[in-house]
């Protein structure tokens, strides 16, 4: 441990479970939990973790099944976690290396073979019960007692095998006195069981054991539908996960030269250059003197932090400051920022899932409040009758479509915008995605293509493959659209900078060769050119001018689309921190009215709110680490797919996609999945709103309330279903 904090040891979760000391006041770590069935489960889970002491905050996300944690470490740590939610029943394993296809395989056969026995012996105690039902009366009395026996017989693997997950849900929620679905579920089915086996052995009354065995068949049928819909979409995020991994670093050498290597190349005591704007690649200690650290992917945190030579920094930090070198401690699989990069979701629910959580908590107990209401008003009638509907409404009011409504169709919306390019980091952006009317664009990387004009200004005796190849090696270092262009000319000359430095805005300085040299504005270089064009770059060394680099930039080809889809959806703007002749010329080209450049950080967040107190809903897209503060304040916040890592930590959708046609395509889809969240909700109350009043009437029995509960869920999971086909993914 260092004066700052330590690292906690990994564990898992099925999968992986990592945590990260940021301060010595709070640890944040990321569980997976394989086998959340419902948005009761989180919430159920969410509950269990807030009750432990030390535990700040915690939010578990039912779509991504994932729980983050934020925990004081002196008084718990992430094995009581863990512990804490395998006491609950959830599948939890404290390894490093998990078979997720196995155990994935497991839970297919689980639902394979609870569901196909249930399916089984409500055919077969169907086809005894009809015989029984259309006889009435008039059945030979010797023959009554044996189809009632043998439907009794075939009922027990139902009860007793297949609807097993209802009870073990039961119990978890019976243990945090938290009443849900399960136990609503279990209640249901036996109170139906124990009823019949009554009446059985009585001889007399109503049996439901084929309301018993539909009921268990039905809905399992719907939770397996929804497993796997929702395991399909899972194997999408993690591949994206997978394809989001930073390919390369750039590491120093024994001779203290820079090299890119690939990620997976870093070794313990490698000495990496981290630029500004950029995430640190794996867990190590800070060389440099001092950096400057935004750690709010890992903490939630919006501060920034300064840590000093000799502290920790962890995998997934934004070097906010100056660029620096830091020795690495860890290898990139063993880092903290593969598994809390691949939180596709930053707990942070929307509105729609609230009201499931409401659901979760209150619905259940009311219900059964309803149930055991009817139960006593109609005990005039007899006790089979009052039996029978107090089951009808267990059992038809059982509110699993309205637990689903949203929960099903955001996992399905992960999915769906990864395959458009999209990367969902909070799922409640898509609500006021949709509703925007206001547009705020980044230039230079986003709407435009910087690119190298050519060398002019050279001193006498130098070539210009010379001056090209030490500007190259000068901007290996700095991260920004024209440095990509720049280093797009791939000179293979040798030539490596060392002590490198990088001013965002301004320029760079490093020694090649021997020499030192600085590249960048006139301002920066101290060069004086007010005659010479605003996109006019300067090399300069001890001696004075080397030569100057004349760089221009031009609109994007599906720049253009982009801002006429956008401007049907409300006014469009280009905020730049480029020169305001650049800006004007890109936004001439691309027929936009209003664009403002030369604009610092703190300029293009006061724009931003400055719309948002005309109550405008403002997106803003941009690329950089100055596009940041302003990310901050929009309501939503798009990173494009060149974008920094200091900018895709701040967005809340990050595109994987070079094309900007992904943006009006996110767009689109989040229109149509709130859409179908609506629907879902409009038909899921209204079932329950229509369905109670007809069970307490007694016009439904238990049977037919199976039915009319399992299509309710069934209606839910096939309309989320329609996300899946609507607009193509890009290629």
């Amino acid at each position: 441990m260092n004066s700052t904090g330590a690292s906690i040891p990994l564990a898992s979760a099925t999968k992986r479970v990592t945590a990260n000391m940021a301060t010595t006041r709070h640890a944040t770590c990321v569980l997976d939990v394989l086998d959340m069935h419902c948005a009761a489960c989180a919430v159920l889970i969410e509950g269990a973790l807030q009750a432990v002491d030390g535990v700040l905050n915690v939010g578990v996300h039912y779509a991504t099944q994932r729980a983050r944690v934020t925990f004081d470490p002196a008084c718990t740590s992430v094995e009581r976690l863990l512990q804490r939610v395998e006491r609950l029943g959830y599948l939890v394993d404290a390894g490093e290396s998990i078979d997720r296809i196995s155990i994935v395989r497991k839970q297919r056969h689980r639902h394979i073979w609870g569901f196909g026995l249930s399916v089984f012996c409500a055919m077969q105690v169907m086809m005894l019960t009809l015989p029984r039902f259309l006889a009435g009366a008039d059945i030979e009395p010797e023959l009554a007692p044996l189809l009632d026996w043998a439907a009794f017989t075939l009922v027990l693997p139902v009860i007793g095998w297949s609807a097993r997950p209802f009870y073990c849900g039961a119990l978890r929620e019976l243990r945090l006195r938290r009443p849900g679905m399960d136990s609503a579920i279990t209640l249901g089915i036996v109170s139906a069981f124990m009823g019949s086996m009554w009446h059985l052995l009585l001889g007399t009354g109503v049996l439901y054991f084929d309301s018993v065995a539909m009921f268990v068949a039905l809905l399992l049928g719907v939770r397996w539908l929804e497993w796997e819909q929702r395991e399909r979409n899972q194997a999408i995020i993690r591949d994206a996960g997978h394809n989001q991994t930073p390919a390369t670093v750039m590491r120093f050498d024994a001779a203290n030269r820079l090299s890119i290597v690939g990620v997976n190349a870093v070794g313990i005591d490698d000495r990496l250059w981290v630029r500004t704007g950029e995430a640190v690649p794996v867990d190590g200690v800070l060389e440099s003197a001092e950096a400057d650290c935004d750690e709010s992917l890992l903490t939630g945190e919006s501060a920034s932090v300064r840590r000093i030579s000799g502290q920790t920094l962890f995998a997934g930090t934004i070097n906010a400051g100056a660029s620096i070198v830091l020795r690495a401690t860890h290898t990139v699989e063993a880092s903290t920022a593969q598994k809390l990069m691949a939180l596709a979701d930053n707990s942070i629910k929307p509105e729609s899932f609230a009201l499931a959580d409401l659901v979760a908590r209150y619905f259940m107990p009311a219900l059964i409040l309803v149930a055991a209401a009817t139960f006593a008003a109609m005990m005039s009638s007899g006790i089979s009758v009052a039996a029978e509907r107090a089951i009808a409404v267990l059992i038809i009011s059982c509110p699993c479509a309205l637990a689903l409504a949203a929960p099903a169709a955001y996992a399905k919306a992960f999915a769906g915008l990864l395959r458009r390019g999209i990367v969902l980091r909070r799922t409640d952006a898509l609500g006021r995605l949709v509703r925007a009317n206001a547009f705020l664009l980044d230039k230079t990387g986003t709407l435009s293509i910087p690119y190298v004009n050519g060398v002019v200004s050279l001193r006498s005796g130098v070539s210009e493959l010379q001056a090209l190849a030490v500007i190259v090696a000068l901007e290996r270092v700095a991260n920004h659209p024209l440095a990509v262009a720049v280093r797009s000319l791939d000179l293979d000359s040798g030539y490596v900078a060392t002590d490198p430095a990088w001013t965002p805005g301004e320029g760079v300085s490093g020694v090649v060769a021997g020499v030192m040299y600085r590249f960048g504005r006139a301002a920066f270089v101290g060069v004086d050119d007010t005659e010479s064009p605003a996109t006019r770059l300067w090399l300069v060394d001890p001696q004075g001018i080397v030569g100057a680099l004349d760089v221009s930039e031009r609109p994007r080809e599906d720049a253009l689309p982009l801002v006429r889809a956008l401007g049907k959806r409300g006014t469009v703007e280009i905020l730049s921190g480029d020169h305001e002749g650049k800006t004007q010329t890109i936004a001439s080209l691309l027929s936009v009215s209003t664009a403002s450049g030369a604009l610092s950080p703190e300029q293009k967040a006061h724009r931003v709110k400055q719309l948002r107190d005309e109550g405008r809903t403002t997106v803003m897209i941009g690329d950089g680490v100055n596009d940041s503060i302003g990310f901050a304040g929009a309501d939503v916040a798009i990173a494009v797919h060149t974008a920094t890592d200091a900018a895709r930590a701040s967005a809340d959708l990050v595109c994987t996609s070079t094309n900007l046609r992904s943006i009006t395509d996110a767009i689109d889809y989040a229109t149509k999945v709130e859409s179908i969240v609506r629907e879902n909700f409009i038909w899921a109350i209204a079932y329950n709103l229509i369905a109670i009043p007809f069970a307490v009437a007694g016009v439904v029995n238990p049977l037919v309330a199976s039915v009319g509960m399992a299509a309710s869920s069934a209606v839910v999971m096939l309309n989320v279903m329609r996300l899946g086909r609507t607009s193509k993914a890009l290629s």
